[in-house]
């Protein structure tokens, strides 16, 4: 028996289906003895494969009988059957952080928030404008990979035009404008230059305020923001250890050696 699953149909609708195809035409009555379900269940099925266009009903003789369509109508379903559940999976992702929201306000961690999907991860990024403090980051270069040069750009924009202050450790393998010092000065980066192979992981971290984010880039997509001012204060003594000694490396002044240009 062939599988339709991706089609929308279960094994014993499929095999009506199949066995529909056989003849040029059946009787409901003829079907459901040739394939051992009951009438009253052939009728349902018969009624869902009419449904789905995958059959067609037709009166012969005063009496009803039943033909399939051409079988390219199961792709155009598994079509429509992916988009449903693609759709439903953004829907899940959405109700998902609504869920989530709940549960940490229902177990007293209020400086706790999650968020999952591309859509989503962007509200961290807005929250770094909303809270209006210098930005510290670990840069990751899969960031790029995983939104896209424009719209990651986009994003690194917001605080940009909000005239906040950011400080950045940033591999040289990672996308800049040919002139940028010149931009880096004119966006209020500080730029710290880490060698292409130094730091490879899909992981952006970063602090502002009294706030902790992470980033997860790729097919586990999510984000964490934690309000804490300790935590907060600790990673920026990571920050600055990090910082520190890698400005204080005799190779330092040679770095970035190679990066790419927008």
């Amino acid at each position: 028996m062939i599988n339709l699953s991706a089609a929308g149909l279960n094994p014993t609708e499929a095999h009506v289906y199949q066995v529909l195809l056989s003849k040029k035409e059946w009787k409901p009555a003829d079907l459901a003895k040739n394939v051992g379900e009951s009438r009253t269940n052939m009728y349902k099925i018969l009624d869902k494969l009419t449904a789905l266009e995958l059959a067609i009903k037709f009166d012969k003789s005063n009496k009803i009988h039943y033909r399939a369509t051409n079988p390219t109508r199961l792709v155009q379903l598994a079509q429509e059957h992916r988009a449903q559940l693609e759709q439903s999976q953004k829907e899940l992702e959405t109700s998902t952080q609504s869920l989530l929201n709940e549960f940490i306000k229902t177990h007293e961690q209020p400086g706790v928030r999650f968020f999952m999907g591309k859509d989503d991860i962007e509200r961290v990024y807005q929250d770094q404008v909303n809270d209006q403090k210098p930005i510290y980051f670990m840069l990751s270069p899969k960031a790029i990979d995983f939104y896209g040069y424009a719209q990651m750009h986009k994003l690194r924009m917001l605080a940009v035009k909000a005239k906040i202050p950011r400080f950045a450790i940033t591999p040289e393998n990672t996308r800049v404008p040919s002139n940028y010092e010149e931009t880096d000065k004119a966006y209020l980066l500080t730029r710290t230059w880490l060698e292409a192979n130094d730091y490879t992981a899909s992981f952006e971290w970063g602090v502002y305020g009294d706030k902790v984010y992470f980033v997860t880039f790729g097919e586990d997509a999510l984000a964490m923001i934690i309000e804490s001012k300790a935590m907060a204060e600790g990673f920026k003594q990571i920050f600055s250890i990090i910082d520190s000694r890698q400005r204080s490396k005799p190779s330092y002044a040679r770095l970035p050696k190679t990066y790419k240009y927008t």
